[in-house]
Formats: structure tokens, C-alpha cells, sequence
């Protein structure tokens, strides 16, 4: 038992040597903390980890870590309120309107998984409406880039098909060498005579070489014309899956919060506005039980008696020193 009193002291952050010497009232205001801050702490962890995955797209481990601080955020919120000494209304207002806010949070991402079906029926008529806005725009672009293509490759088989009827007419070209070659002899002048000589081979035609690079060009736009077929055939479910990639949290929100789905009936609104007051009633649970009670526990009695009687000494110890440097001057 005093194990769990301890540990429910760090939790809280209680002194447990002030709280031996209180009475049995003291430990179960501890324990009634603990317990609302425990329940804080769940139902958040679990709030952390659904929009970790719904908004934040991460894996299971990333979802459980964002659980996990989600969770020591509320502690440390409920430690403000719990170790306030004494009572103060600005805390109080400021912890209800963080009340509201983390209320709205915490029904809105759990009536999205209730209210999960409904939601992605309009999605999918929000991305199905998307998808068709933008279908004939595409379409015009995939079309024009395919249109441009199969001028290009018409051209092109236009250029080989004369390319290979010149080569099929002269597949070889016959080529000349001319070389000068000295026979011995000089001239008059005493210079030497030259006798020039030929030689004659055959080469492929050069236009094979032109042929050969229009053909790879060819093969080039046959796939991009294929692509452009393949992109005209699927470019509905590509749109359909694109929007639905890009779907966001204000765009999920519009809906979630719209005539179609929360506020289609006054039994949606009616159960999400009990969900939210639910998740408000527990934000307010500390702060209700510390303000509302008549009269403080023991502890928190010790340790306001304990801050007076520290406050009184100080100003003490300064009245005396006060009066200490008046008589030396």
C-alpha cells in the first residue's frame, strides 16, 4: 500500500512525508486525483494515437509514441491544478476554456471513427465531384502531348520508309583514292615525276547510320505513345485515387461537422453533443473536485499553514533587518 502511495504521489506531486502525517481523508483525495489524472491519461493516449494515424499518417510505433506524449501533456496539465495552493479564478476560467477546447478535440476525433461509414460516403462524393472537375483538363493535356508524339512518329516513319527505299536502290557507295606515287625519274628541271594512281572500294551507304538513329527515335515515341494510351484509359481512377491521397483535415472536418452527417438528424447532433459533454465533464473533474469542496483536506491545509508560517518568518527576519540598518544610520 505504501508503494502505491508513493507512486501516486509522483504522479500528482504530493510531498509523502507531509501526507504520512494527515489523516485517512488526505489519501483519498490523493487517490481521487490519481485516478481522474489516470482516466485523463488513457482517454488521451488513446486520442493521440487515432489522430497520430488518421492525420498524421504514421505506423503503429509512431501512433503509440504520440499516445504516449499525448498522455504526459495531460499529466502535466492536471499537475498545474492539482498543486495550486489555495484557490484562484483565473486558473479556474483558464482551465475551463482548455476544458472546451480539448472537449471539442476529443469528441470530434471520436465521433470521426463512429461516425467513420457515414464520413467516407461523402469523401467519396467530395472526391468523385473533385476527380470530375478536373478530368477534361487532363484529358486535353494527355491528349494534346499524344496528339504532338504521333505527328512526330508519322513524320519519322514518313523519313525512314524514303531512308530505306535509297538504301535498298545503292546499299553500298563506290569511293575513290587517288595517291601519287614517285616513278624515279626527274624532269628537266631535275625534278623527280610523279606517277598518279586510284584505288576504288565500296562502303555502306552513310544513310544506314540515318536510319538506324530515326529508328530508335521511332521505337522511343511508340512507348511514350503508349503511355499516353494507358494514361487516357485510367485517368478517372488516377484522379478518383490522387484526391483521395490529398484528402485533409479541414476538408474532413467540413464534412464531419456538416448536414450530411453530425448535424443530419437532431439524433447525430444530440449524441455528439453528449460526447461532448462527456469528454467535458472529465476535463473538468480535477478542477471541479479542488473548487467546488467546501473545505481543503488536511494536506493542502499543512501546506498552506506551512507557506503562512514561512511567509510570516521572512518578513521577520526582513522587519528586523530593516530595523537593524535604520538604527545604524
Amino acid at each position: 500500500m505504501d508503494l502505491w502511495t508513493k507512486f501516486a504521489c509522483r504522479i500528482v506531486g504530493w510531498n509523502y512525508s507531509m501526507l504520512k502525517e494527515c489523516s485517512e481523508a488526505s489519501r483519498k483525495a490523493l487517490h481521487r486525483y490519481v485516478g481522474a489524472v489516470i482516466l485523463m491519461m488513457l482517454i488521451w493516449a488513446f486520442i493521440g494515437f487515432c489522430m497520430a494515424q488518421r492525420y498524421f499518417d504514421l505506423n503503429s510505433t509512431g501512433a503509440i509514441i504520440t499516445g504516449a506524449i499525448f498522455a504526459i501533456v495531460i499529466l502535466l496539465i492536471e499537475r498545474q491544478i492539482i498543486l495550486i495552493v489555495g484557490k484562484s479564478k483565473l486558473t479556474m476560467v483558464f482551465r475551463g476554456v482548455l476544458a472546451m477546447c480539448m472537449a471539442l478535440i476529443g469528441a470530434t476525433v471520436i465521433d470521426q471513427y463512429m461516425f467513420g461509414k457515414d464520413i467516407e460516403a461523402q469523401m467519396s462524393a467530395i472526391v468523385e465531384e473533385r476527380a470530375e472537375a478536373q478530368f477534361f483538363y487532363r484529358k486535353q493535356v494527355v491528349e494534346q502531348q499524344r496528339i504532338l508524339c504521333q505527328h512526330e512518329l508519322d513524320s519519322l516513319n514518313i523519313v525512314a520508309s524514303q531512308l530505306s527505299e535509297e538504301i535498298a536502290k545503292r546499299p553500298v557507295v563506290t569511293t575513290t583514292i587517288y595517291n601519287r606515287q614517285p616513278t624515279g625519274q626527274v624532269d628537266s628541271l631535275g625534278r623527280p615525276v610523279m606517277a598518279v594512281g586510284y584505288q576504288q572500294s565500296t562502303i555502306p551507304s552513310p544513310k544506314q547510320k540515318d536510319l538506324e538513329r530515326v529508328v530508335k527515335r521511332i521505337e522511343v515515341l511508340q512507348v511514350e505513345l503508349n503511355k499516353h494510351s494507358e494514361k487516357l484509359h485510367s485517368l478517372r481512377e488516377d484522379l478518383v485515387a490522387e484526391n483521395r491521397n490529398n484528402i485533409g483535415l479541414l476538408t474532413e472536418l467540413d464534412v464531419t461537422f456538416s448536414d450530411k452527417v453530425i448535424f443530419s438528424s437532431w439524433a447525430s447532433a444530440i449524441f455528439y453533443l453528449g460526447v461532448f459533454v462527456f469528454f467535458l465533464m472529465i476535463e473538468l473533474l480535477i478542477v471541479s473536485g479542488k473548487w467546488s469542496s467546501q473545505s481543503k483536506c488536511d494536506y493542502e491545509a499543512m501546506v498552506e499553514a506551512a507557506q503562512e508560517t514561512n511567509i510570516k518568518r521572512i518578513c521577520a527576519v526582513t522587519e528586523s533587518y530593516n530595523e537593524k540598518m535604520n538604527s545604524e544610520l
